[in-house]
């Protein structure tokens, strides 16, 4: 069932999902090389050797820091393999710290400025955090999930004005508990659902964007459990309504997720992570500047006033990239509608109620609570520290905009008459401003 990543088609939607913003990048740890002399050397072979010199082990093959702990544990009790494991992340972090390497496959993935959520499945943080700082020259927010601390949720990811990274198995340099075995993934895994009950930011981005999976080589037998764990979604869901892509470098560990990731409708790519990220960036670079996302005005009205916002509707969007949603059904609270509009109203840039006669009036109407839904995201956009101007409410006939049948919450705004719902230049030029359009 399984598609192969690699005609031109397949990069031109690649290119799509990310200047629409609708792709969620999965960072695994084959992006971490650094460059020594002429070579690209992983980050996990240098940390996992620098561990097993610290314990005085020679000759033992160069592998994952989960294949250094299990050879340092291995015989021993557990209470022991639990001071091996403190005393490794103690390490660790002192390693990490300490590291100033050149990573050239990182830094030309992330200089794709259109990118700008991030899962990480590494514990390397804040490695990701601070190349991000360094090329964006931005502030870097980021949430590390932890089985001992209470989880944060994250602010909206559709409106990130700066760059964001999910720890999905904790930080080395800012959590106690970092997973760095493959029990300690496990563990992770098996207490994300619970944990992760009230993040409806991060699960909603991974379970309604596209997903790319750069790197990540879990060893076979947790590939169900990561992968169905991010994905957040059935794997016989795969693919139906948006794509999932997989990007490994070559070896028996991606030859088994492979064949297992065949059975489902997953994309896969043949060449090795650094091709991928080669050829992605080239190509980003080579593209012609995309017409940016359309900037969303939900009008919220009622339908005695129909004539007035379909007036407005049309001077609105003489604006470039500006489009206009209002409901064109005449309906009441309880129809099937209403997930609609509270779906629309959440994706909105800018929120316009029409206040007139017919509307103050139209109490057995869904519009009152249009106006009560926006007014709520209002709040919680503020309480986010999200700046910008949301409400724009207008008065379409002679009203009084003090009337006491108008919201408490608009009469702190400044409303502004729109006579039938022909606008004026300058208010045009307003919702420009507001728009960032200018």
């Amino acid at each position: 069932m399984n598609k192969i990543f690699s005609d031109s088609t397949d990069w031109e939607n690649l290119l799509d999902f990310i200047a629409d913003k609708d792709l969620v990048p999965v960072i695994g740890k084959e992006i971490y090389k650094f460059r020594e002399k002429d070579k690209l050397i992983p980050i996990e072979t240098y940390l996992s050797q620098e561990i097993l010199k610290s314990y005085n082990v020679t000759g033992q093959p160069a592998g994952t820091l989960s294949d250094a702990i299990n050879f340092l544990a291995k015989g021993k009790q557990a209470e022991a393999v639990e001071d091996i494991k403190k005393d490794v992340k103690r390490k660790l972090k002192k390693l990490v710290e300490e590291i100033n390497f050149e990573f050239p496959l990182l830094d030309e993935f992330l200089d794709i400025e259109e990118l700008n959520y991030f899962i990480n499945t590494t514990v390397y943080s804040n490695l990701l955090e601070t190349k991000l700082g360094e090329i964006r020259r931005q502030t870097v927010n980021s949430i590390n999930f932890s089985l001992t601390k209470t989880f944060q949720d994250s602010s909206d990811l559709d409106r990130l004005k700066e760059p964001f990274v999910f720890n999905v198995f904790g930080s080395l340099l800012n959590t106690a508990d970092p997973a760095l075995s493959e029990d300690d993934m496990l563990e992770f895994t098996g207490n994300f659902k619970e944990k992760m009950e009230n993040a409806n930011n991060i699960i909603d981005a991974l379970k309604n964007k596209n997903l790319l999976f750069l790197g990540c080589s879990f060893p076979d037998w947790m590939v169900r459990f990561v992968l169905r764990l991010l994905s957040n979604q059935p794997l016989t869901d795969w693919g139906k309504r948006r794509t999932i892509i997989v990007v490994n470098d070559a070896s028996e560990t991606r030859d088994a997720q492979f064949e297992f990731l065949g059975n489902y409708n997953v994309v896969t790519y043949e060449k090795n992570t650094d091709d991928f990220i080669h050829e992605l960036a080239a190509l980003q670079k080579a593209r012609a500047p995309r017409r940016s996302k359309p900037k969303i005005v939900f009008l919220s009205y009622t339908i005695k006033d129909k004539e007035a916002v379909e007036t407005l509707k049309q001077r609105i969007e003489t604006i470039d990239n500006v489009t206009c949603w209002y409901d064109k059904h005449d309906i009441v609270a309880g129809d099937d509608f209403v997930m609609e509009i509270v779906k629309n109203i959440r994706s909105a840039d800018l929120f316009i109620p029409l206040i007139s006669t017919n509307s103050l009036l139209h109490k057995d109407g869904y519009i009152h609570e249009e106006w009560s839904q926006a007014n709520t995201l209002n709040l919680c956009r503020q309480i986010e520290a999200n700046t910008d101007k949301f409400f724009m409410p207008i008065v379409i006939d002679d009203t009084n905009p003090y009337d006491p049948n108008v919201p408490a919450y608009f009469s702190k705004l400044s409303i502004q008459p729109v006579p039938g719902g022909n606008p004026t230049d300058e208010f045009l030029m307003q919702i420009k401003k507001t728009l960032r359009l200018i």
